[in-house]
């Protein structure tokens, strides 16, 4: 999706936090009403990339109001020209659809937007679930996770790979957030708004204090650079994915066929597949959880679940990294 530079709604310290302006003010107070609502940031920013590109750059000179269904039909087809994925596709049409659903929710204020154009092409595009992918397996992940340099670094790929977290929510992990002495950790800002309390197995425990000893203590951030700011996504997909040429588990290429690649997000699949595949299996609802699933009836159900025994459980089936 080709983007120009847009003027900053909600600032933020990080890039993928930020929300940016529309020339639609509908579209603005969308933006912040979802904010306020407690929308995660990193998603407002997607919605208001894609609300400016299609507003600002495909349809120029048409309100809100005036979006035809096929408008946003000619849309999909010069994206699809353009070689983006159905997933991809998908993703632009569900922000749009979801504009005009608060919209149509608010006659008073937007009286003239009577319905959603894009929630009709929406229900013609195929949402793709990819297999596993080829790479993704624990031995592989085990293999990377030697080859990363900084301890850092190769905390956070132990840390996703005993998890099932992701990345931004494991470099998102507070020193307040850690529960070394009873086993567990806890993610405050999952996907949907939700918190989990994970266990941990020793070796993580042992992986985490000596990050902290490295430390001189003045973050609250538990994965801090040596100059003392959060360390970034981006820096540890560029060490996992040289990790995984050096292991040999991927090319030196840019791989384009995501079967071939790894990406720190695989070592979710293979947290995933760790806890379903184990004999006998943790329980669907369980692993659900401990993924920080969005679904709330399943993180109410677990709520009636006592911590230990998923700790007990956990600690049958997850697999030493040997770091």
């Amino acid at each position: 999706m080709a983007e120009k530079k847009h003027e900053v709604l909600l600032d933020a310290d990080l890039w993928e936090r930020r929300v940016f302006e529309n020339e639609h003010e509908a579209v603005n107070e969308w933006l912040r009403s979802k904010n306020s609502t407690g929308k995660k940031r990193k998603t407002l920013n997607a919605y208001s990339r894609t609300a400016a590109v299609f507003f600002h750059e495909v349809i120029p000179d048409t309100a809100p109001d005036e979006v035809r269904v096929s408008d946003i039909e000619q849309w999909v087809q010069d994206l699809d020209a353009r070689d983006c994925s159905a997933n991809t596709k998908r993703r632009y049409v569900e922000s749009l659809s979801s504009f005009y659903d608060w919209a149509m929710k608010r006659p008073h204020a937007y009286p003239d937007i009577r319905g959603n154009p894009a929630a009709v092409v929406l229900e013609e595009l195929e949402k793709v679930r990819r297999e596993r992918p080829e790479t993704a397996t624990w031995e592989n992940g085990k293999q990377v996770i030697w080859q990363i340099p900084d301890p850092r670094d190769k905390a956070a790929a132990v840390m996703m790979a005993k998890t099932g977290a992701r990345v931004g929510e494991v470099l998102s992990l507070k020193r307040e957030n850690l529960m070394l002495e009873k086993g567990f950790v806890r993610f405050r800002d999952r996907k949907g708004g939700k918190s989990t309390v994970n266990p941990v197995d020793d070796e993580t425990i042992d992986v985490l204090q000596r990050l902290l000893a490295m430390q001189n203590g003045d973050s609250e951030y538990v994965f801090v650079s040596y100059r003392g700011g959060r360390i970034g996504k981006e820096r540890i997909r560029r060490e996992v994915r040289n990790a995984a040429v050096e292991a040999g588990v991927m090319d030196d290429v840019a791989e384009k066929r995501w079967h071939y690649k790894f990406v720190p997000h695989y070592y979710r699949t293979i947290f995933t597949s760790l806890m379903r595949n184990s004999d006998p299996a943790m329980r669907d609802h369980w692993v659900a959880y401990l993924r920080g699933d969005s679904d709330q009836e399943i993180q109410d159900l677990y709520t009636k679940i006592p911590r230990e025994k998923v700790r007990e459980r956990y600690l049958e089936i997850m697999k030493p990294v040997n770091v």
